[in-house]
Protein backbone atom coordinates (compact mmCIF):
# COMPACT_ATOMS: atom_id res chain seq x y z
CA UNK A 1 0.00 0.00 0.00
CA UNK A 2 1.32 3.44 -0.92
CA UNK A 3 0.57 6.82 0.63
CA UNK A 4 0.72 10.06 -1.37
CA UNK A 5 2.53 12.85 0.48
CA UNK A 6 1.77 16.32 -0.88
CA UNK A 7 4.66 18.66 -0.06
CA UNK A 8 5.00 22.43 -0.37
CA UNK A 9 8.78 22.85 -0.02
CA UNK A 10 11.57 21.24 -2.09
CA UNK A 11 12.64 18.72 0.56
CA UNK A 12 9.90 18.31 3.19
CA UNK A 13 10.93 17.13 6.66
CA UNK A 14 8.83 14.07 7.47
CA UNK A 15 11.08 12.12 9.83
CA UNK A 16 8.31 10.86 12.12
CA UNK A 17 5.97 10.03 9.25
CA UNK A 18 8.70 8.17 7.37
CA UNK A 19 9.79 6.16 10.42
CA UNK A 20 6.24 5.17 11.36
CA UNK A 21 5.31 4.28 7.77
CA UNK A 22 8.39 2.09 7.35
CA UNK A 23 7.57 0.30 10.60
CA UNK A 24 4.26 -0.91 9.17
CA UNK A 25 5.39 -1.49 5.59
CA UNK A 26 3.74 1.54 4.01
CA UNK A 27 5.46 3.19 1.03
CA UNK A 28 5.51 7.00 0.88
CA UNK A 29 5.41 8.71 -2.52
CA UNK A 30 6.22 12.41 -2.21
CA UNK A 31 4.70 14.90 -4.68
CA UNK A 32 5.95 18.46 -5.14
CA UNK A 33 2.48 19.97 -4.89
CA UNK A 34 4.03 23.47 -4.79
CA UNK A 35 5.24 22.81 -8.35
CA UNK A 36 1.90 21.44 -9.52
CA UNK A 37 2.66 17.74 -9.02
CA UNK A 38 -0.47 15.96 -7.79
CA UNK A 39 -1.32 12.26 -7.50
CA UNK A 40 -3.73 10.61 -9.86
CA UNK A 41 -7.12 10.08 -8.17
CA UNK A 42 -6.78 6.33 -7.59
CA UNK A 43 -3.00 5.95 -7.47
CA UNK A 44 -2.72 5.64 -3.67
CA UNK A 45 -4.77 4.29 -0.80
CA UNK A 46 -4.21 7.30 1.48
CA UNK A 47 -2.97 10.90 1.33
CA UNK A 48 -0.97 13.14 3.67
CA UNK A 49 -1.07 16.88 2.90
CA UNK A 50 1.83 18.73 4.55
CA UNK A 51 2.41 22.30 5.68
CA UNK A 52 4.22 25.08 3.88
CA UNK A 53 4.77 28.80 3.68
CA UNK A 54 1.89 29.33 1.24
CA UNK A 55 -1.41 30.84 2.35
CA UNK A 56 -4.70 29.09 1.65
CA UNK A 57 -6.39 32.49 1.30
CA UNK A 58 -3.71 34.81 -0.13
CA UNK A 59 -2.46 32.17 -2.61
CA UNK A 60 -5.88 30.70 -3.37
CA UNK A 61 -5.61 30.90 -7.17
CA UNK A 62 -2.23 29.14 -7.23
CA UNK A 63 -3.42 26.46 -4.81
CA UNK A 64 -6.81 25.84 -6.43
CA UNK A 65 -5.75 22.69 -8.38
CA UNK A 66 -4.55 21.12 -5.13
CA UNK A 67 -7.72 22.21 -3.31
CA UNK A 68 -9.77 20.53 -6.05
CA UNK A 69 -7.68 17.36 -5.76
CA UNK A 70 -8.20 17.27 -1.98
CA UNK A 71 -11.94 17.74 -2.45
CA UNK A 72 -11.96 14.78 -4.82
CA UNK A 73 -10.03 12.62 -2.36
CA UNK A 74 -12.56 13.34 0.38
CA UNK A 75 -15.44 12.58 -2.00
CA UNK A 76 -13.81 9.22 -2.74
CA UNK A 77 -13.47 8.62 1.04
CA UNK A 78 -9.70 8.36 0.71
CA UNK A 79 -8.10 8.38 4.18
CA UNK A 80 -6.38 11.76 4.49
CA UNK A 81 -4.17 13.38 7.13
CA UNK A 82 -3.97 17.15 6.65
CA UNK A 83 -1.24 19.04 8.53
CA UNK A 84 -0.95 22.83 9.10
CA UNK A 85 -1.35 24.37 5.61
CA UNK A 86 -2.84 21.02 4.63
CA UNK A 87 -5.58 21.42 7.23
CA UNK A 88 -6.37 24.87 5.86
CA UNK A 89 -6.53 23.57 2.29
CA UNK A 90 -8.82 20.79 3.51
CA UNK A 91 -11.11 23.33 5.15
CA UNK A 92 -11.45 25.28 1.89
CA UNK A 93 -11.88 22.08 -0.14
CA UNK A 94 -14.77 20.88 2.01
CA UNK A 95 -16.73 24.12 2.40
CA UNK A 96 -15.03 25.76 5.37
CA UNK A 97 -12.94 28.90 5.31
CA UNK A 98 -9.43 30.13 6.11
CA UNK A 99 -8.36 33.52 7.45
CA UNK A 100 -5.44 35.30 9.14
CA UNK A 101 -5.33 34.25 12.79
CA UNK A 102 -6.38 36.84 15.34
CA UNK A 103 -3.85 35.61 17.93
CA UNK A 104 -0.68 36.18 15.93
CA UNK A 105 2.17 33.81 15.21
CA UNK A 106 2.04 30.47 17.06
CA UNK A 107 5.50 28.95 17.05
CA UNK A 108 7.30 26.27 19.06
CA UNK A 109 5.84 23.73 21.46
CA UNK A 110 2.15 23.99 22.32
CA UNK A 111 0.03 21.94 24.72
CA UNK A 112 -2.94 20.37 22.94
CA UNK A 113 -5.83 18.94 24.96
CA UNK A 114 -7.92 16.66 22.78
CA UNK A 115 -11.54 15.71 23.38
CA UNK A 116 -10.98 12.40 21.55
CA UNK A 117 -8.42 9.61 21.32
CA UNK A 118 -7.20 11.01 18.01
CA UNK A 119 -5.23 13.23 18.13
CA UNK A 120 -3.58 12.28 21.43
CA UNK A 121 -3.27 15.10 23.94
CA UNK A 122 0.27 16.33 24.48
CA UNK A 123 2.97 18.78 23.41
CA UNK A 124 3.38 19.35 19.69
CA UNK A 125 5.55 21.57 17.53
CA UNK A 126 3.61 24.35 15.82
CA UNK A 127 4.34 27.08 13.25
CA UNK A 128 1.49 29.11 11.75
CA UNK A 129 -0.33 32.42 11.79
CA UNK A 130 -3.43 31.54 9.71
CA UNK A 131 -6.45 29.74 11.10
CA UNK A 132 -9.62 28.15 9.77
CA UNK A 133 -13.26 27.33 10.26
CA UNK A 134 -14.02 23.69 9.41
CA UNK A 135 -16.94 22.75 7.17
CA UNK A 136 -20.44 22.19 8.46
CA UNK A 137 -20.73 18.74 9.97
CA UNK A 138 -17.05 18.49 10.95
CA UNK A 139 -16.14 17.30 14.44
CA UNK A 140 -13.87 19.62 16.43
CA UNK A 141 -11.29 17.51 18.29
CA UNK A 142 -8.92 19.98 19.92
CA UNK A 143 -8.46 23.67 20.62
CA UNK A 144 -6.06 25.77 22.64
CA UNK A 145 -6.81 29.17 24.13
CA UNK A 146 -5.48 30.68 20.88
CA UNK A 147 -6.48 28.50 17.94
CA UNK A 148 -8.45 25.56 16.61
CA UNK A 149 -5.97 22.66 16.58
CA UNK A 150 -7.70 19.55 15.22
CA UNK A 151 -10.92 18.40 13.54
CA UNK A 152 -12.22 15.54 11.44
CA UNK A 153 -14.55 15.37 8.47
CA UNK A 154 -15.58 12.18 6.66
CA UNK A 155 -12.33 10.33 5.83
CA UNK A 156 -10.03 13.21 6.82
CA UNK A 157 -8.20 14.18 10.01
CA UNK A 158 -6.90 17.76 10.16
CA UNK A 159 -4.30 19.07 12.61
CA UNK A 160 -2.88 22.58 12.79
CA UNK A 161 0.39 21.46 14.45
CA UNK A 162 3.21 19.24 13.15
CA UNK A 163 3.23 15.58 14.24
CA UNK A 164 5.40 14.63 11.25
CA UNK A 165 8.44 16.62 12.45
CA UNK A 166 11.17 15.11 14.58
CA UNK A 167 13.72 17.35 16.29
CA UNK A 168 16.02 17.32 13.24
CA UNK A 169 13.13 18.42 11.04
CA UNK A 170 12.22 21.30 13.29
CA UNK A 171 15.86 22.40 13.50
CA UNK A 172 15.76 22.53 9.70
CA UNK A 173 12.73 24.82 9.95
CA UNK A 174 14.61 27.00 12.42
CA UNK A 175 17.63 27.15 10.10
CA UNK A 176 15.42 28.35 7.24
CA UNK A 177 13.34 30.80 9.27
CA UNK A 178 15.71 32.05 12.00
CA UNK A 179 16.09 35.59 10.67
CA UNK A 180 12.34 36.02 10.21
CA UNK A 181 11.54 34.54 13.62
CA UNK A 182 14.08 36.78 15.33
CA UNK A 183 12.36 39.81 13.78
CA UNK A 184 9.09 38.56 15.29
CA UNK A 185 10.70 38.42 18.73
CA UNK A 186 11.10 34.63 18.96
CA UNK A 187 13.99 33.53 21.20
CA UNK A 188 15.42 31.09 18.67
CA UNK A 189 18.39 29.84 20.78
CA UNK A 190 16.02 29.02 23.67
CA UNK A 191 13.71 27.21 21.29
CA UNK A 192 16.61 25.22 19.85
CA UNK A 193 17.50 24.09 23.36
CA UNK A 194 13.90 23.07 24.06
CA UNK A 195 13.65 21.12 20.80
CA UNK A 196 16.96 19.38 21.53
CA UNK A 197 15.44 18.08 24.78
CA UNK A 198 12.72 16.24 22.84
CA UNK A 199 10.66 13.93 25.09
CA UNK A 200 11.37 10.21 24.93
CA UNK A 201 9.62 8.05 22.36
CA UNK A 202 6.79 7.57 21.74
CA UNK A 203 6.07 11.29 21.42
CA UNK A 204 2.49 12.51 20.89
CA UNK A 205 3.33 13.03 17.21
CA UNK A 206 4.55 9.45 16.88
CA UNK A 207 1.41 8.14 18.57
CA UNK A 208 -0.83 10.27 16.36
CA UNK A 209 0.74 9.03 13.13
CA UNK A 210 0.96 5.45 14.40
CA UNK A 211 -2.76 5.48 15.22
CA UNK A 212 -3.67 7.08 11.88
CA UNK A 213 -1.64 4.48 9.98
CA UNK A 214 -3.22 1.66 12.00
CA UNK A 215 -6.66 2.83 10.87
CA UNK A 216 -5.84 2.51 7.15
CA UNK A 217 -7.07 -0.45 5.12
CA UNK A 218 -4.89 -3.53 5.49
CA UNK A 219 -1.97 -3.71 3.09
CA UNK A 220 -2.30 -6.37 0.42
Amino acid sequence: MSIAVLGHVPDPSIGVLRKQAQAVGRELVVYAAHRGELPAPDAHEAWVVLGGAQSAHADREMLQPEIDAIAGAVERETPLLAICLGSQLLAVATGGRVFPGDSGLEFGYIDVASVAEQPPSGRYLSFHSDSMEPPRGATVLARTDRYLQAWSHRSALAVQFHPELDSAGFHAVLDAEEEKLTRFGVDVPALRAEVAAEPPSPTPGERLIETWLAGLPAAL
